[in-house]
């Protein structure tokens, strides 16, 4: 048993990096795709370019929703070992790495494109600075600080062999903070809140849910 463990360890960085580029690579050329629809659309028709940008942000905000919320849901799921009998451990954590890279790439497309839109009209500063911006500040503010966060525990992936097991698991809980930044952040900054309520209220039990087994299952 302990012949077998450290080559696996060796190989799971590799197999996680060959999963998140590809992942990431599917979603910059779909990215791009949209980008020069939202080109030619503006030159097209200016008239209806700005809302291009709202439909735009709202909908890659809504994705970026789902997938920290699959990525939390997934890790309590292979820390719970359910699968693990029937799912290799580097393709279970590399599909948790993946899930947390593309939530965070589709968060940071839902701030940037706000760039393009006139209604309200927001600088790079407005975006990236949290609780700075013109509108609904403190929700926005919120958003912005559960970027940092799900940045933090994608990039601790690639460090893990470097502070220990213990706190990289430690640090994995500000997926947590995370999640439900991003949630209050979702509700409170939405125009579509009462639209998505179903969404929210069952990712919230999902996850709740999930915590629960997990700390009962690891009593």
């Amino acid at each position: 048993m302990s012949t077998h463990q450290p080559s696996q360890e060796r190989s799971l960085p590799w197999f996680e990096i060959i999963i998140v580029l590809w992942g990431l690579g599917m979603i910059f050329v779909f990215g791009l795709i949209g980008v020069l629809g939202l080109v030619s659309l503006d030159r097209a028709l200016p008239l209806t370019s700005a809302k291009a940008y709202w439909f735009v942000s709202r909908s890659s905000g809504v994705l970026a929703y789902l997938l920290l919320t699959l990525s939390v849901v997934w890790g309590l799921v292979q820390s719970g070992a359910i699968l693990r009998p029937t799912l290799p451990p580097a393709l279970a954590l590399g599909l948790h790495n993946f899930l947390s890279w593309a939530g965070l790439v589709m968060g940071t497309l839902h701030a940037l494109v706000l760039l393009g839109d006139n209604n309200p009209t927001m600088n790079l500063a407005d975006i990236v600075i949290p609780f700075v911006g013109p509108y609904r500040p403190m929700w926005v503010g919120l958003g912005v600080l559960g970027i940092y966060l799900m940045l933090l525990v994608s990039v601790s992936f690639y460090v893990r062999s470097r502070i220990g097991q213990k706190n990289f698991r430690l640090l994995h809980y500000t997926s947590y903070a995370a999640f439900l930044l991003v949630t209050w952040h979702a509700v409170g900054a939405g125009t579509d809140t009462s639209a998505l309520r179903l969404v929210y209220a069952a990712s919230i039990g999902g996850v709740g849910l999930l915590t629960v087994w997990r700390i009962w299952n690891v009593g």
